[in-house]
């Protein structure tokens, strides 16, 4: 199974539509981690046809859309939330030790606009960055894929608007 992983459009989704629509074939579902869930929303609607998971980020402000969610995917607990509430910008270790309390298996957060993965923990961790507003200056995404034997893996995928995509070396 294959989650495709957006996070930071902020009302910016050409490049967003540009991915699904070039692999959306080949995913099973989306996950949007905030700013902003009505991006995930509009997404939602123009590709009906693929699963779509969100949750609220610091610049969301609508009642009804969650600060966190766990997606059960491929026998795994996938636990998606912004970031902001676990202070991301001071280091990881509240979002780990949170993501473990909720019996997550892995973890995807945002709110840096900078990737970020490591997998050599308890609980997988993974930062698509932002495919908008990048402030390490690359357009990335998100991909997760979970084997039939659970294996699991994640990358992080520079964007280009033509030319194929190609996992980033983080």
């Amino acid at each position: 199974m294959k989650l495709l992983v957006f996070s930071d459009t902020h009302g910016h989704l050409d490049s967003a539509r540009n991915v699904l629509e070039r692999i959306g074939d080949k995913i099973d579902a989306v996950a949007h981690l905030g700013d902003h869930d009505a991006d995930a929303e509009e997404l939602m609607g123009e590709f009906s046809h693929i699963p779509f998971h969100f949750v609220a980020g610091n610049n969301d402000y609508g009642l009804d859309t969650p600060s966190k969610k766990m997606v059960h995917m491929g026998g795994k607990n996938i636990l998606l939330t912004h970031g902001h509430k676990q202070r991301v910008y001071w280091g990881i270790d509240t979002l780990c030790y949170w993501a473990e309390e909720q019996g997550a298996d892995a973890v995807l957060f945002g709110h840096t606009h900078r990737p970020f993965y490591d997998d050599e923990g308890r609980v997988m961790i993974l930062n698509p960055g932002s495919i908008s507003l990048p402030r390490n200056g690359i357009p990335s995404f998100g991909i997760l894929t979970i084997e039939e034997n659970g294996k699991m893996e994640g990358a992080v995928m520079e964007y280009h608007e033509r030319k194929p995509f190609h996992r980033m070396n983080i």
